[in-house]
């Protein structure tokens, strides 16, 4: 064999190893980078206890120093009981202004309803001695002078009338008004005791008397009356999972013992960033979280304790 055939041989020998090694790369599967969910029969996720209602900041309406606290911390609380009473000198004082304003008026209601009671009789009398006068005249036994005086005299009354009766209606008009104002200024008052809006219990209270308070500002929070739920975020992988009525239990954050079984009351309809319950802020903020509300069989549980919520979806 010669040379060049041997090189020959050789060549083709390379360009065989090197192909059958691409056509063994080219076989390898292609990778896939798409996140593969698990399989699996329970989806925890992080929550807290609290009234099926959830927690509600009390506000206050108006503004002022504050003068009374009626409340304290932990304390049940009907509708409609006064929470905390603000200064009302300046409500009060409009309240006293607008009533003397309403009783001088009413005062003078009364003298008007009397002045016209008066005018009516004097037109009475008038028409009768007009008549009277009249016939008289008739009769050639007073002169023209004396029926033209009558009917002076009568024309004066008729309008005394209708004087009197305009001036009972404005003097109505104004009783009105500051009756209206009357009753303004009292609702303003009572705006100065805010009342509880609904039955619950309090969970903090802020308020201190001799501190002052804005409209809109928070003196306390309230968790309403109703059932304890736990408010669970589960992670958007599991989000679709989760339906109403799938058992679920509770435990402590850390702990393995079960603290409380429950169904899945609500699932929210929309995902939200991950953010209410982590104590880091912007932990894992990128991901998005189905919010989830299960109904607690255990209702002695600490409001707002942070839980591990283990709902069963097989």
């Amino acid at each position: 064999m010669s040379k060049l055939t041997g090189l020959l041989l050789f060549f083709f020998s390379l360009m065989a190893c090197s192909s059958e090694k691409q056509t063994k790369k080219d076989d390898k599967p292609a990778s896939n980078d798409t996140l593969v969910r698990p399989d699996v029969k329970q989806v925890a996720g992080t929550g807290r206890i609290e009234p099926e209602a959830g927690i509600t900041d009390l506000a206050s309406e108006g503004g002022g120093l504050i003068t009374r606290v009626y409340i304290k911390e932990g304390e049940l609380i009907k509708k409609d009981m006064p929470l905390i009473q603000l200064d009302n000198i300046v409500q009060s004082a409009q309240v006293e202004e607008a009533s003397a304003r309403l009783n001088t008026q009413q005062q003078q209601l009364q003298q008007d309803r009397v002045k016209i009671e008066e005018a009516r009789n004097n037109l009475q009398q008038s028409e009768i001695d007009y008549d009277r006068t009249k016939r008289l005249v008739e009769k050639k036994a007073e002169t023209q002078q004396q029926l033209d005086n009558a009917r002076t005299d009568l024309e004066n009354k008729r309008l005394a009338v209708k004087n009197a009766e305009a001036a009972l209606r404005l003097t109505e008009k104004k009783v009105f008004e500051y009756g209206t104002q009357v009753i303004t200024a009292r609702a303003t008052q009572g705006k100065t005791i805010i009342r509880a809006p609904q039955n619950g219990r309090l969970l903090e209270v802020s308020a201190r008397i001799g501190a002052s308070i804005t409209p809109g500002q928070r003196y306390a929070q309230l968790a309403p009356e109703g059932r304890l739920t736990a408010l669970c975020e589960i992670d958007e992988l599991f989000a679709d999972d989760i339906k109403i009525g799938q058992p679920a239990f509770i435990r402590y954050k850390g702990y393995p013992d079960t603290v409380s079984k429950g169904s899945v009351l609500y699932t929210a309809p929309y995902l939200k960033k991950k953010s209410l319950f982590s104590d880091e802020v912007g932990t894992k903020e990128d991901r998005r979280v189905r919010e989830v509300r299960i109904l607690l069989d255990n209702q002695e549980l600490l409001i707002n304790r942070q839980v591990e919520c283990v709902i069963s979806i097989k």
